[in-house]
Order: structure tokens, then C-alpha cells, then sequence
């Protein structure tokens, strides 16, 4: 008989939640084009995160909430600070660079999308890197890790909506980059994930899945 999503207990839900994340970040080991290597990193990043819709449209603001409350408990668990180590101290030179990048800044795009507005993306941008390179000097890992994420949500958004073309013309440094980064820092996401979840079956921070399963057929 099909279950319907309701009667999965939470211990499931983290299960599939895992279950799912895992199996994408082993399929983006075996990529080859850093298009596809950043598009299966980024389903597994989503697959960590995501949840059931809260009842209402699903915007960007709302998805930012997500993360950044997603990526706090990720911090907070990092016993043996991981996160910070590759953001602070392996990637710290590309790290730079790619927050740097305006072509990742989400209001960039705003003001190249309307040259007319009197938008200044330049002056937050500029406001946005002191405020980063302050938590790098500071060995700030969670501000860090939050900006990184959004810089990377952006480069999710011109992946996916087709905002760059495959294997050529412009956009592949920050994609490159983007993808090295994230090949480091998803699986550490994914090993704190694993432990919580291991000691803790039923816990509840991790969320209920968007799409349950539902029924006995695996299909």
C-alpha cells in the first residue's frame, strides 16, 4: 500500500535527505566539464538543504533563508572546524578572487539588466568585499561561508537558466572556481550532516524532504 508523505517518520526523512545528497556528489566525481561537475554538486547542496514549501511562493529571499539557516547549523556542528580550514586556509587565494568577481554579485545583474536605474552595485559590491575581507582577516569561517553560498547561488541561477554556454565563451573562471571550491566544501557539509544524523535519527533541525516518497514502487 502507498504511503503518503505524512506518515514518514523524521528518521526517514533524514535517511532519504542523506541518501540523495550522497548519490549526487558521487555521480559529480565522475564529471569531466565543470558545467556538469558544479550542476550535480549543486542538486546534492540541495538536496542537503532543501524542504517541504512553507505554504507560500518560493523567492530567491526565501531560498536565502534557507541556506543561511542551513548553513548555521552546518557551522555549528563543525566540531573540528573543517569549513574553515578550506575556506580560510586552502582556497583562501581563489577564494579571493572569486568574491571579487562582480559577475557573481546578485546586483550586478540588476544594474546591467537596467543601465538607466540609479542603482549603485558598485558601491554595495565595494561596501560587501571590505565587509568580506575584514572576516578573512578576522578568520570569520560563518560570514565567509554565507557569502560564499550566495555568490555561488548566483553562478546556481546562470547555470541553470542557461546564462552560460557549455564548454565555451564567457562566465567558465568563475565557474571554474565556483566548482573547485564546492568540490572541497560540499562533501565536509555532507560528513557533519552524516554524523548529526547518525546520533541523532529522529532530529528535526535537518527538516522534512520536499518530495517524500510515496508508495513501495522505487520508480
Amino acid at each position: 500500500m502507498a504511503r503518503t508523505g505524512g506518515q514518514i517518520s523524521q528518521s526517514e526523512h533524514n535517511q532519504h535527505r542523506l541518501q540523495r545528497a550522497l548519490s549526487w556528489f558521487e555521480r559529480s566525481e565522475k564529471a569531466r566539464a565543470d558545467e556538469e561537475k558544479f550542476i550535480f554538486l549543486w542538486i546534492s547542496f540541495n538536496a542537503s538543504y532543501g524542504s517541504e514549501p512553507t505554504g507560500m511562493d518560493e523567492d530567491q529571499l526565501t531560498e536565502n533563508r534557507k541556506i543561511r539557516n542551513f548553513l548555521h547549523e552546518i557551522i555549528k556542528r563543525d566540531a573540528h572546524q573543517k569549513i574553515g580550514t578550506i575556506l580560510l586556509e586552502k582556497h583562501s587565494e581563489p577564494l579571493r578572487v572569486f568574491l571579487e568577481n562582480p559577475y557573481v554579485f546578485r546586483l550586478f545583474w540588476r544594474w546591467a539588466r537596467d543601465p538607466s536605474s540609479a542603482y549603485n552595485w558598485r558601491k554595495r559590491f565595494e561596501s560587501n568585499r571590505d565587509r568580506i575581507q575584514n572576516a578573512l582577516e578576522q578568520k570569520n569561517a560563518h560570514t565567509v561561508f554565507f557569502e560564499v553560498f550566495k555568490r555561488l547561488y548566483e553562478l546556481r541561477n546562470q547555470v541553470f537558466h542557461g546564462g552560460v554556454a557549455f564548454a565555451k565563451g564567457w562566465g567558465h573562471t568563475q565557474l571554474r572556481n565556483g566548482t573547485n571550491i564546492m568540490a572541497d566544501v560540499v562533501p565536509v557539509i555532507l560528513d557533519i550532516m552524516k554524523a548529526d544524523i547518525e546520533a541523532n535519527p529522529d532530529s528535526e533541525i535537518w527538516g522534512k524532504v520536499a518530495y517524500p516518497r510515496v508508495g513501495d514502487n522505487p520508480d
